[in-house]
Parts: C-alpha cells; structure tokens; sequence
C-alpha cells in the first residue's frame, strides 16, 4: 500500500470511529459499510468505462447556459462491474443478519423467480427511475432502503471513474449559477467549503464529482434573497452547518473544511452528522437526494 493509499485508510477508519462514537447508526450497518469501501476503492481503478468523443458531449456554449455535460442517462458506467459488486454486497447484506438479512432473503428469492433483474436495477438508477426503488421499498419494510443501498454502490465505483475521465473538459471559467452537477446535471447531497476565500462545492448525488456553487444560494432552487436562506448549527458538529432555503423547504448540510483536519470524506462526512438531518427534518424541511449509500 503507497503512501497516499495509507492516508486514505487512515481518513476513513477515524471517520468509522467517529460515526461509532455518535452512536446514531447501528453497528452493523458502520460495520457494512466498512467492509464495502475498499472493495469501491480498488473497483474504481479497474472500471472500463468508455467516455464519448466531445462531439456526443453538450457544447461548450450549452454548458455556459446551464446544461450539463451529458445528460443522467447516458453517463457510461461499466456495467459487468457493477453487476459483480451487486451480487457481492447482497451476500455482505445477508451477513449482516436481522432486518438486514431478512431483506436479502426477499431479495434473493426474487432474483431467483425471475422477480428482481440486477441490470433493470441499475438502468432504473441510471436514469433516474424511481418506481422501480419505491415498489421494493414497500416489499422490505425492516430496511426500505436496501435495493438503493444495493444499486448505489455497485455503480459508484465506474460513475466515479466516468466523471474522473469528463472533469478536465469542462471549460475552464463556468459559471456557478447553478447547484447541479456540470457533468450529469444531478443534485449535490453535501456542500464543501475549501481553501482561504471559502469556495462552496456541491458534492455530486449521482457521479460524485465536487463542482464549485454559489457561497450564498440554494444549491436546489437557485434562490438567492438572503432573507430566505438561513442555516443552523450545533456545539457537537464543529465546522458543519445546516443551509435551509424556505423558498424551496430543502436543506442541505455545509462541511467547512477551513476550521477541519485532512481532506473531506463526503460520504462518510455525512454519516457522521446524522443528527443534523433528524434536526432539519424535525423541523420541516426536506433532503431531495438520497446519500452516497443510497438511504
């Protein structure tokens, strides 16, 4: 393991022992999702995906006028990794036992009779379907979300790959008029703040890729009057802060990583401040996305 390969491993296990120490999520979830990380890590170094010629791209033009790169449904993804990864963390799934196990049962028996399609999961995912997720969430009442879980972990390590590749063409001075992603033009589940000025990033819900927004508007609904955008914080939750927009009711929370150590983890940054979302939620506003782990 290489010297930045180490530092990442260092990140994410302090990060798990964060999230263990909140005590908001059940062990056998943090420990699920412990085990899934390395296997994404090393299945997105070996993704073969095939990134169109910029001809098939939106113009340079488009982009200045807020159209993203490729449209959500035709962003590549390698999907014989995917479906791979699918069956590897169902049987992860399985192991877990409880609720857990008891979804991947239904879900097994369903693969079996022909019910469940892996591929018609990940193409539903691909292009935004919900049905298809909202049916099987009704079918697995102890953990609603495990089909999600499922597709949305299977198909980060090549949409990661896939927005890798695509980043370096983006013109260089886009405007930041817009919170979606310049790449597949979904919406962030986190916002960053990084360097010395405080530059905002929404952190793609879809391909993950970190894409510069507005300091002071609603990454959802563009909305930009002061007098409806406020955020909240908590004493246990230094350097986070919840945005809420009361033009659109969502809320997104805001990792400032100035008054932080290290690089961010998104996805773990945002298991770790489950409370924060109890808190906006008990409040009245609403999430629009789902999280880096599909629940």
């Amino acid at each position: 393991m290489n010297a930045d390969a180490q530092s990442i491993a260092r990140r994410i296990e302090g990060k798990l022992a964060e999230i263990r120490g909140a005590d908001m999520l059940p062990e056998e979830l943090i420990a699920l999702v412990e085990r899934v990380i390395p296997l994404q890590l090393a299945a997105r170094q070996n993704a073969k995906v095939a990134v169109p010629e910029a001809g098939a791209c939106a113009t340079d033009a488009a982009m200045f006028a807020g159209s993203p790169m490729l449209l959500r449904e035709s962003f590549p993804y390698d999907e014989a990794q995917a479906l791979e990864l699918f069956g590897v963390f169902l049987a992860m799934l399985a192991e877990v036992g409880g609720e857990a196990a008891k979804s991947a049962a239904t879900l097994n028996a369903a693969l079996a009779s022909g019910e469940l399609k892996p591929v018609e999961v990940l193409r539903a995912l691909i292009s935004g379907n919900e049905e298809t997720f909202v049916a099987w969430r009704a079918k697995l009442p102890g953990t609603p979300r495990a089909l999600d879980f499922l597709a949305v972990c299977s198909l980060w390590p090549s949409l990661s790959a896939t927005a890798q590749a695509l980043a370096p063409r983006l013109p260089e001075n886009l405007p930041h008029d817009h919170g979606h992603c310049p790449l597949c033009g979904s919406l962030p589940y986190i916002s960053l703040l990084r360097q010395k000025e405080g530059l905002r990033f929404g952190v793609c819900s879809f391909c993950g890729h970190e894409h510069r927004i507005r300091r002071i508007a609603c990454p959802y609904c563009d909305e930009a009057d002061q007098n409806k955008l406020k955020l909240f914080q908590v004493k246990e939750f230094p350097g986070v802060r919840v945005d809420v927009c009361t033009t659109c009711n969502m809320y997104v929370k805001t990792v400032d990583h100035r008054e932080l150590d290290g690089e961010p983890l998104p996805a773990l940054d945002d298991m770790a401040t489950l409370a924060l979302d109890v808190l906006a939620l008990n409040q009245g506003f609403k999430r629009p996305t789902l999280s880096a782990w599909g629940f």
